[in-house]
C-alpha cells in the first residue's frame, strides 16, 4: 500500500485524519474541510478495493477506492481521508503506518482522527463530542476546546481509532474526536459539525459552515413534518 507522494510539506505541526465511519461522520467532515480550506492532494494512495463493479442501464462502473493526503500552504496542519475503511487488519496498519510516516516527514508532532460515538438511537439536536487522548495533558486541552472525555470502557474500531494509538507508539501526542449520532445507517452532518468546531479551537482556523448547515436544516425539517405525520395531521390544514 504505498503513497504516490508530489512533494512533503515541511513545518507541519498537525494531522487531522479520518475515513467513513458510523453515519460517515469523518467522511462528511474531513470532505468539508478539505473544501472550505482549499486544501490541494500531494499524496495519494490507489487500493486494491472494492470487490465488486456497479452497473447501470447495462453498463459497467468502476473507480478504485483511494486515500489522500492534503495541503494548502499558509496553514500548520494536513489533512488525510479516503473512500473506505481497508477490511483487512494487514492493509489497515500497513496503511496507519505509511501515513504516519509522510506525517513525520513533514514535521507533524500531533495527530487528531473523527469518527462517531453511538450510545441511543434517535434524532441528536445538538449533538455532543468526546473524545479518548493519550494523555492527560491532551485530554485538558481537548476539554477546554469543547470536548468531553469518553467516561466508559470501549473500543474505537478501524482507522479512526488505530491510527491515534500507533502514533503513540511512535511519541507523538494524538486523540480521536467522537461525533454523538443517533442512527448509525444515514448521514450524520450535525455530528459533523460539531467535531470541526472542537478541532477549529485546536488548529486555530475559522472554519465556514453554511454548506453544512443547509443539509442540517433539511434534515430537521424533514423531521419537523415527521412528527407531524405522526401526529396525524395534514400540514397546513387546520
Amino acid at each position: 500500500m504505498r503513497f504516490t507522494v508530489k512533494k512533503i510539506p515541511s513545518r507541519v505541526k498537525r494531522l487531522v485524519a479520518g475515513l467513513p465511519d458510523m453515519g460517515n461522520v469523518a467522511g462528511i467532515a474531513m470532505e468539508h474541510l478539505i473544501q472550505v480550506k482549499a486544501l490541494e492532494p500531494f499524496a495519494t494512495c490507489v487500493d486494491s478495493w472494492p470487490p465488486f463493479v456497479i452497473h447501470r442501464g447495462g453498463i459497467i462502473e468502476f473507480e478504485r477506492g483511494r486515500f489522500t493526503l492534503y495541503f494548502r500552504d499558509g496553514l500548520d496542519f494536513i489533512a488525510m481521508t479516503g473512500t473506505h475503511q481497508p477490511s483487512e487488519t494487514t492493509s489497515l496498519y500497513e496503511l496507519c503506518e505509511n501515513v504516519l510516516d509522510i506525517a513525520q516527514q513533514a514535521g507533524v508532532e500531533e495527530v487528531y482522527t473523527i469518527g462517531a460515538a453511538h450510545f441511543e438511537d434517535g434524532f441528536i439536536e445538538s449533538p455532543r463530542v468526546f473524545h479518548a487522548a493519550i494523555s492527560l495533558t491532551m485530554d485538558e486541552n481537548l476539554r477546554r476546546s469543547g470536548s468531553t472525555p469518553l467516561d466508559s470502557d470501549g473500543y474505537i474500531t478501524g482507522f479512526n481509532g488505530l491510527l491515534p494509538a500507533i502514533a503513540k507508539e511512535r511519541g507523538m501526542r494524538s486523540a480521536c474526536l467522537l461525533g454523538e449520532i443517533g442512527d448509525p445507517h444515514v448521514r450524520q452532518p450535525a455530528a459533523a459539525k460539531a467535531v470541526l468546531q472542537v478541532l477549529s479551537e485546536i488548529l486555530n482556523v475559522e472554519i465556514d459552515f453554511q454548506k453544512l448547515d443547509e443539509e442540517i436544516e433539511q434534515i430537521r425539517a424533514a423531521k419537523a413534518w415527521e412528527r407531524i405525520y405522526r401526529r396525524g395531521r395534514t400540514p397546513g390544514v387546520m
